[in-house]
């Protein structure tokens, strides 16, 4: 007879330190993880081999699958020990975080502009935030 064990952790809202999002909305937990493999040249393939799944797998958890907990913390814990590799241009003399709740239209202005100079929308902003003071 197996016995249940409750999770204490079950009911309680999980946040990803990397990107700040829920664990059941996990589009931007997704994006964030892209733009994280992407800027440190990392495959889908190399991402699948450390959390001991498929890369049909992950693959999968990018197009529409939910990516279980189990993987997220593996997830969270590869990026704290392999942070983001930012580009020259970006200088971090202290971690500041910045959250900016945008709607549809202006996100899509932005992400038109950033596109149209070849940058994500994260690159694109980086480089701008420090302009806005002058």
């Amino acid at each position: 007879m197996s016995k249940k064990i409750n999770n204490p952790l079950a009911n309680v809202s999980r946040k990803c330190y990397f990107c700040n999002v829920e664990t059941q909305d996990q589009s931007e937990l997704k994006k964030s993880i892209k733009i994280w493999l992407k800027a440190n040249n990392y495959s889908y393939a190399w991402l699948a081999e450390r959390c001991y799944v498929s890369e049909a797998t992950v693959r999968n958890w990018m197009a529409k699958k939910l990516i279980p907990a189990a993987k997220v913390h593996i997830i969270r814990e590869m990026v704290k020990e392999l942070p983001l590799v930012l580009p020259g241009r970006v200088q971090v003399e202290e971690e500041t975080k910045i959250t900016l709740s945008l709607d549809a239209a202006t996100r899509a202005a932005l992400e038109k502009r950033a596109f149209a100079q070849g940058k994500t929308l994260a690159e694109f902003l980086a480089d701008e935030v420090p302009h806005l003071g002058n």
